[in-house]
């Protein structure tokens, strides 16, 4: 979820049953676990204690309770960053053996780490001065990291929320400030299709996955159906069911119809449990023991081909097939896009500076400040 709706979201949670601590941290689910560099900097490591939740969040010291960030606009708490692995890597998290599932939250947790590692690089700005006229650099995001299991339906639905406090350090002066949101909704697509992109990369690395094609950034495990990912898409058939009901198709509608369609939590349930209920519905839908196995051992992870990248991107107009210009955002969610294995986060940024940075004459930077390029 981008930060645009992050303010709606947190209060929408905070109303519910739970509150906002009860929802990151309720229902059997792993304990967080905090990331970045302003976490680190507050002595914030390794699990998510309610109270230090909730001291980030009200913009004070964990430790001494102390006021860190007095801003008359900060009405956001904080903002919601959600990975989610695409349905077909969850069957194979939730069917597969423990080994299996093992190496797959593995490689979801080594994405999610490289997907806010650009968020905190690209993002991590504050604003000061009148009117916040001023972009500042900050040191790093308080953040911690929540993967749970499931959707509300109970279907296996692998996913991170990664709730980024609106709290960060001015690296000139020290002083504790808000982000600057509009950066972090900037980069929040492109920090999702990276996160989908090094998932990739880590999944065919560890298990020998193949991949289907990539579409929007996003692609299934090669050899799992649609039958049976509908199968196990209770949520998100429920959903689309309430949408077009009401003949209605935004983003804005979408996050109404999940907020309308949300079932209570029930109450805890062990994973064992869980599977047990997975096997048995996925039995009837023809899945037979060992179905992991025909899913691995199929494919290495190569290093992609940069001049056919090049070709791609550039020659082929793949960058400016609709815009005759583009930001440095486009230039990874292009790439990462034509990455059908994938590829770490890191190696995509690398590449996208050479483009960038190109003497080829391919590429004119349009200003400094504002970052926009074009062909010619």
């Amino acid at each position: 979820m981008g930060p645009g709706r992050a303010g709606y979201y947190l209060t929408a949670v905070a109303r519910g049953e739970d509150g906002v601590e009860g929802y990151y941290l309720a229902r059997g689910e792993e304990p967080g676990r905090w990331l970045g560099h302003g976490a680190a900097q507050l002595g914030l490591s390794g699990e998510v204690t309610g109270p230090q939740l909730r001291a980030v969040l009200d913009a004070r010291d964990p430790a001494t309770g102390e006021r860190l960030a007095r801003h008359p606009a900060r009405k956001v708490p904080g903002f919601d960053h959600t990975f989610r692995a695409p349905k077909s890597v969850s069957l194979l998290w939730a069917l597969g053996d423990r080994a299996t599932s093992a190496e797959v939250v593995a490689a979801h947790d080594a994405a999610v780490d490289a997907a806010i590692g650009y968020l905190q690089r690209s993002a991590g700005f504050s604003r000061r001065g009148a009117g916040g006229a001023e972009t500042v650099e900050v040191d790093g995001f308080v953040a911690a990291a929540f993967r749970h299991r499931m959707s509300r339906a109970d279907d296996p639905l692998l996913h991170t929320h990664v709730l980024v406090a609106n709290l960060a350090r001015t690296t000139d002066d020290g002083v504790w400030r808000t982000l600057d949101s509009r950066k972090l909704f900037a980069h929040a697509k492109t920090a999702g299709i990276l996160y989908q992109a090094q998932l990739r990369h880590e999944l065919t690395t560890r298990l020998g996955v193949a991949w289907q094609q990539v579409s929007n950034g996003y692609a299934d495990i090669d050899g799992v159906d649609r039958e049976l990912i509908d199968t196990f898409s209770r949520r998100r058939n429920a959903i689309v069911e309430h949408m077009e009901q009401r003949g209605e198709s935004s983003a804005a509608a979408a996050q109404t119809a999940t907020l309308a369609t949300r079932e209570a939590k029930g109450e805890r349930v062990s994973e064992a449990e869980l599977r047990d209920g997975w096997f048995d519905r996925a039995t009837a839908a023809g899945v037979r023991p060992g179905w992991h196995r025909k899913l691995t051992g199929r494919a290495s992870w190569e290093r992609p081909d940069l001049d056919r990248l090049w070709q791609q991107l550039v020659v082929e107009e793949g960058l400016t097939e609709s815009s005759s210009s583009f930001t440095r955002r486009d230039v990874l969610q292009q790439l990462a896009g034509r990455l059908p294995a994938g590829a770490p986060v890191a190696w995509c940024e690398r590449v996208a500076e050479v483009l960038l940075t190109s003497d080829t004459n391919l590429l004119v930077a349009l200003g400094p400040t504002r970052g926009h390029l074009t062909s010619i």
